[in-house]
């Protein structure tokens, strides 16, 4: 029987923190001689015609799964403050024009993209590493704060243009408020950072030179700071409220009503043109808004996308999916970024895991072939840990057939072999375990109860023990189990600091991993990474993983596809959720509606 995976709004939002795991301290390295990353402007060549040019025109309705919790992201965290996404700019961005309207080296389908091949500019029309932890930004010349007359604090700020001194005012607040995520979870590097200005265009910012420090200068700086007026600030002491949004993107915040919708619309002043395909060269954006409806119940949301009130819906389970899926729809299926897998405490000695022989033998107990083709449909991947097989990071990804004959054997469900390999590490009659997870959704236990009759063949009498999100949560985020847990990894976007397994990062390496080998693979990464080396970065990533997929430090859960549907007046969208880190909703300033065929189809 095919069952619903459940992946509740909290835990995805969850998935988004990983780009702030810390994974300990690095030495210093050696400064490599650092590339320059620049882009050309965009093109202001006129839309060509034809049949695909871009209309201009319409409103796009899009659904949140959960409200909208915060408005400031000196307060809130980036993935928090979701409106900012559509209303302001930052330094960098994910490259459009290398996705799929474009190239498709990248499909925008992780939220945590680190790759410098993947940037692309934006307040920054060029970008340069000085030396790792320090980076310099030329800022492009002609950008305004948008206009909202309807707004007073639109008003306050007049449309003004924005310079150096508002990208270094905006990074200054990240650092220094108290409650800025960057403050709270990197605290160290954000005492080491020193904004400079040294013209009215140009940005220097040094920050620590220790690798895993350095590595937030590629993440907070670069790709994960909006860049706000300081006027707004100085009158009405923050922007937690949504009446003082202001930005230079491509929509104004116009309504909001908790747990109900927001309101986009166009910045008729929007600096970015189309950077590639039919609409190159053409004013962004091309709708007059974007409604953001906040529906949380599945069965409403599905109802909304069968009768055209809603234009797209992303995330869909397998089950979810068959509600909706029609000739009518266009669909993209494709494997997710992150999700929960048991975790194991390997650092207590008097618990089996310490023992890679035990470890092994709970991955022989389990039937990963059919988990996947009984419990979630075929449409799952065995293979998804420490990252799954996403399209971005194909460069870093090993599938189990080119990690050696050791770690294929592992994916081998053999209840007799593993019985064996618990006898050899002193466990002939097997042990009693608990495993703890939340409470939330049908699939945790569904999941957990197939996996406790597997290694029941192997007399391992698992204990399943629910509790509510909010316990689970905060175990979590504090590490703090006594057995085995179901916890939440890392998204894919993190390998190179290898957070699923390295360091005490909140809420990561839920299986107390300390291995030496790891952390100086890890530290190598970064080092790399730091200097602006993707490639490299990589191979110490691929050459890695057959060891780290061989000491079993967790047990996977398969990953099961996802479906995102949408109408096919939706134009120039591919399924596209985030272009860089954390940039949800971005691609809405790149999409238009063929009005014509919306009303052929009677909506």
């Amino acid at each position: 029987m095919r069952k619903r995976v459940f992946f509740s709004v909290l835990i995805l939002v969850v998935v988004l923190t990983t780009l702030l795991a810390a994974c300990g301290k690095s030495p210093s390295t050696t400064t490599t001689t650092p590339p320059t990353g620049t882009t050309t402007p965009p093109s202001t060549t006129p839309s060509p015609t034809g049949a695909n040019r871009p209309q201009y025109g319409g409103t796009l309705t899009v659904v949140s799964p959960g409200d909208i919790l915060g408005f400031d992201e000196a307060f809130n965290a980036v993935w928090i403050v979701i409106s900012n996404h559509l209303t302001n700019d930052e330094l960098l961005t994910g490259d459009w024009a290398k996705g799929p309207a474009g190239s498709n080296d990248y499909s925008w389908l992780s939220n945590g993209n680190y790759s410098w091949a993947s940037k692309g500019a934006s307040v920054a029309e060029s970008w340069k590493i000085v030396e790792p932890g320090h980076m310099t930004f030329t800022i492009r010349k002609g950008i305004h704060f948008g206009l909202n007359p309807d707004s007073a604090a639109s008003k306050l700020v007049a449309g003004r243009e924005l310079t150096a001194d508002d990208v270094a005012y905006s990074i200054n607040r990240m650092l220094t408020e108290p409650t800025s995520y960057w403050r709270t979870a990197a605290r160290s590097w954000t005492d080491s950072v020193k904004v400079t200005e040294p013209d009215k265009y140009t940005i220097d910012v040094a920050g620590s030179a220790v690798p895993n420090e350095a590595y937030n200068m590629a993440a907070y700086v670069v790709d994960f700071l909006s860049i706000i007026p300081k006027e707004v600030v100085a009158k009405y002491g923050d922007m937690r409220d949504w009446h003082n949004s202001v930005g230079s993107g491509p929509f104004f915040l116009t309504d909001f009503v908790s747990n109900s919708s927001a309101t986009f619309k166009k910045n008729p002043n929007y600096w970015r043109t189309d950077p590639v395909g039919a609409g190159k060269g053409s004013q962004l954006p091309y709708l007059d808004g974007v409604k953001m409806l906040i529906i949380t119940d599945t069965s409403t949301l599905l109802a909304a996308m069968r009768t055209a009130r809603v234009d797209l819906v992303q995330g869909l389970t397998y089950d979810d999916a068959q509600g909706i899926r029609s000739a009518q729809l266009k669909e993209l299926s494709y494997v997710p970024q992150g999700l929960s897998h048991i975790s194991m405490r390997t650092d207590k000695q008097d618990l089996p895991y310490k023992d890679i022989k035990v470890r092994q033998a709970l991955m022989k107990a389990t039937d990963f072939d059919t988990i996947v083709r009984d419990l979630m449909g075929g449409e799952a991947v065995a293979e998804s840990w420490p990252i799954t097989p996403m399209p971005d990071f194909k460069t870093a990804y090993v599938p189990v057939d080119q990690a050696g004959a050791a770690v294929q054997d592992l994916y081998k469900y053999d209840p007799a072999k593993a019985k064996q390999m618990l006898a050899d590490a002193g466990y002939p009659t097997g042990f009693k375990a608990n495993i703890i997870y939340s409470s939330v959704g049908t699939f945790n236990a569904d999941y957990l109860s197939v996996i406790k009759d597997m290694w029941s063949k192997v007399n391992v009498d698992l204990v399943l023990q629910p509790v509510d999100f909010g316990v689970w949560n905060t175990i979590w985020a504090q590490r703090n189990y006594p057995d085995l847990f179901y916890g939440l990894m890392a998204s894919s976007g993190t390998y190179r600091r290898c957070t699923n397994f390295v360091g005490t990062g909140v809420g990561w390496n839920l299986s107390y991993v300390n291995d030496d080998k790891a952390l100086a693979a890890r530290d190598q990464m970064v080092a790399l990474f730091n200097a602006g080396d993707d490639a490299g970065a990589d191979k110490v990533n691929t050459d890695l993983m057959p060891y780290v997929l061989e000491q079993a430090w967790v047990i996977p859960t398969p990953v099961q596809n996802v479906h995102t549907f949408w109408w096919p007046w939706v134009m120039n969208y591919r399924g596209e959720t985030s272009p860089g880190i954390i940039n949800e909703w971005q691609w809405t300033m790149y999409s238009w509606i063929d009005q014509s065929l919306k009303k052929a189809m009677g909506h």
